[in-house]
């Protein structure tokens, strides 16, 4: 694994997967799950699976 690590540092176009690409993947990974997060808080649901379910009433 480091190797490979290392070939990326050295080879311009790993350089910028890592300096630009694997942040963008980190932060768009983090968005969705805080969007189901704030679903799930919003609608007061015990799961994401209840918070998405259609057609159901409170009871």
């Amino acid at each position: 694994m480091a190797a490979l690590l290392q070939l990326f540092g050295a080879n311009p176009l790993g350089g910028l997967v890592l300096a630009i690409i694997v942040p963008v993947v980190v932060v768009a990974f983090g968005t969705y799950v805080g969007v189901l997060m704030a679903l799930q808080s919003f609608f007061d649901a015990s799961s994401w699976q209840e918070a998405t379910r259609n057609g159901d009433a409170e009871e």
